[in-house]
């Protein structure tokens, strides 16, 4: 096993993307270890991958982050394929295809942005992150049967898509929302829930999201067999630069992590603080298995069965339910402070 050269630039400084240029330039010596332990072992098939890394960054950062979460598992990975981008047999065989929501043509990326881009309709905010999330799902799924479902590696075997969120500023702000939207037809209505005053979420079944004036998106995607090709979908709004700097091994780091967990009986989350001398994060933690009832290869739930790692299945009554640790991490942001050249903050 070895790790791969990401950081040894092999794209033009001018393509390169600024998360990149700011790991490798700056003080980050212990985020950049993560990210070298998260490619131990991976193997760049059509050696691409460290310019697409130095380029793109967030699809090539998802699939490190799935890499690190299998070998978590002790997952055996096949690399002698060219696609799917896992083809992995840790209790059972099955393949795994990574993509990620980007933002629109035009739009704001996830990075770089400032407090003037938060949302102000949550509404509105969920209802776009979910029309990203379907078009990465859509696309993914034409993609399977043009070409996955014709594999010899593919065939009768669970393929799941594994999708994280980096269509929008704060896209982690809208945590499972826009997905269970997407793939189960349950919509929870923020906005409508401040206005109602009651004590408990406002929800509601949706079949389809406005994408504009004349086009409506169907929703429901595990709702029918209709993507009964599609096992399961991985899911984390939380596998982001956020995640390698919660892992990295830097404790003198003037950073303070919020963090949002489950509050059962309560609208209002269990919010804790932390320094980062005082933080632990796992690798899983805020990661999510959802899984297609419909499937003609289901996946076992013990497949990818971790006590840090949350699932949701549809249950018999038709409701939908969720394994999950109790502090199961739902959203987490970062605040840090640097110091000046003169030492002041």
């Amino acid at each position: 096993m070895s790790e791969l050269p990401l950081f040894k630039d092999v794209s033009k400084k001018e393509a390169q993307h600024p998360v990149y240029q700011m790991i490798r330039d700056g003080g980050y010596e212990a985020e950049r270890k993560v990210l070298l332990e998260w490619s131990d072992g991976f193997e760049d098939r059509d050696g691409k991958f460290c310019h697409e890394f130095q380029t793109s960054f967030e699809p090539c950062l998802w699939e490190l982050y799935l890499h690190a979460f299998l070998r978590e598992l002790g997952a055996n990975i096949d690399f002698s394929y060219s696609a799917p981008d896992f083809v992995v047999d840790v209790e059972e065989p099955f393949c795994i295809e990574a993509t990620i929501s980007a933002p629109p043509m035009g739009g704001q990326p996830a990075h770089g942005y400032s407090m003037d881009s938060l949302p102000s309709d949550f509404n509105r905010f969920n209802q776009d992150a979910t029309i990203r999330l379907c078009n990465s799902f859509t696309s993914k799924v034409k993609r399977l049967r043009e070409r996955y479902s014709k594999l010899s590696q593919c065939e009768n075997k669970p393929f799941v898509l594994a999708i994280a969120s980096f269509d929008r500023p704060f896209s982690h702000m809208s945590a499972f929302r826009p997905i269970i939207s997407a793939l189960y037809g349950l919509y929870h209505d923020e906005e409508q829930t401040i206005a109602s005053g009651l004590n408990e979420m406002v929800s509601y079944n949706v079949s389809g999201v406005l994408k504009n004036e004349s086009a409506t998106i169907d929703l429901g995607y595990f709702c029918s067999p209709d993507y009964s090709d599609v096992s399961a979908v991985i899911f984390s709004s939380l596998a982001t630069w956020g995640k390698v700097r919660a892992l990295a091994d830097n404790p003198s780091a003037k950073t303070v992590y919020t963090t949002y967990h489950p509050n059962p009986g309560s609208l209002h989350p269990i919010i804790m603080q932390s320094p980062k001398s005082e933080y632990f994060e796992h690798l899983l933690d805020g990661l999510c298995v959802l899984h297609n009832p419909f499937a003609k290869h289901p996946l076992k739930p013990s497949t990818l069965s971790h006590e840090r790692l949350a699932q949701g299945f549809v249950k018999d009554d038709g409701e939908l339910g969720f394994i999950a640790p109790d502090d199961f991490l739902l959203m987490r942001s970062l605040m840090s402070v640097k110091e000046a050249e003169n030492g002041g903050s």
